[in-house]
């Protein structure tokens, strides 16, 4: 399947940490990593993109699906065997190796469209990959991926992910079996109930007093051993919400100190797009999961 990449006005779905790639890249530029007791090939970013986009297209026949958006960060760097002597300011271009140990990739499907809180949000697909969570140090075995599907809010590119069925694990030695995890995970999630979850927050507002409190608690929580807070923004993300409530163009507070909690969870996931690669998707879920606290 030839795929390309989309050339994007709007905000990158992650900002910190990473980089924008292409397709082209990906698939011509860059090695791809081996198992090193057997020197067997693991599944590339490339065969992993391709495999969901085709899963999308089976489960959205007839719906518009845009390309893939696609970010990567820490990347590992080589050089073939005759340039092995070589100092480093003296290789070629041909010399040089290089793949990304993390990549994130998101497919817009603009045709399934809501509005919600004045803001327009349409179905979102993707997944990551993370080549740390693979054994590569060993014999060819199981590799480890994510797939996600939510919305993606237009203005600002925030993900919204549901925390009931929206993210899968995937472990597969061949791309037929992401292939088919991410169908069933696509073919499976009613997007029509989370928007109407999505919907619910435009309804429910917080004081200044109440949004103290909120901010509070988060940070509180993460000293409390009975909670498991590992996947919830950090201080330095939720000096990010606190900074959006004042002055954030899009999603700030009213005037007399009130927020909703739609503006708010948009104030969180703004803040989660400065995550690594290998958290964004946890952290993302974990945004709604702490509005009930």
């Amino acid at each position: 399947m030839e795929l390309q990449t989309v050339n994007s006005t709007t905000p990158a779905t992650l900002e910190a940490n990473t980089k924008s790639s292409t397709f082209y890249d990906l698939e011509f530029n860059h090695i791809i990593p081996v198992f090193a007791k057997d020197n067997e090939v693991a599944i590339s970013h490339v065969d992993f993109i391709t495999a969901v986009y085709e899963a999308a297209g089976q489960a959205f026949q007839g719906h518009d699906i845009d390309l893939p958006e696609i970010r990567v960060s820490h990347p590992v760097h080589g050089r073939i065997p005759d340039a092995r002597d070589k100092k480093p300011a003296d290789l070629l271009p041909n010399e040089k190796t290089l793949y990304y140990e993390r990549m994130l990739f998101s497919i817009r499907i603009p045709s399934i469209t809501k509005r919600i809180g004045g803001n327009d949000v349409c179905l979102s697909i993707g997944g990551v990959k993370s080549y740390h969570w693979d054994k590569l140090s060993g014999k060819r075995s199981l590799q480890t991926f994510k797939v996600y599907i939510g919305f993606q809010v237009f203005v600002c590119s925030n993900l919204c992910i549901a925390a009931d069925g929206a993210v899968v694990t995937i472990k597969a030695e061949d791309t037929e079996r992401i292939k088919e995890k991410s169908y069933a995970t696509f073919s499976g999630f009613n997007f029509h109930r989370f928007a109407e979850q999505l919907e619910q927050m435009t309804d429910r507002y917080l004081s200044a007093e109440e949004f103290a409190t909120f901010v509070g608690r988060v940070r509180m929580g993460h000293y409390n051993k009975g909670l498991d807070t590992k996947q919830w923004l950090g201080d330095q993300q939720m000096a990010r919400v606190v900074r959006g409530y004042y002055e954030d163009p899009d999603f700030r507070a009213s005037d007399d100190g009130t927020i909703s909690v739609w503006n708010l969870y948009n104030l969180m996931t703004r803040a989660n797009r400065n995550s690594y690669i290998d958290t964004v998707l946890d952290r993302s879920i974990s945004a709604i999961e702490m509005l009930s606290i």
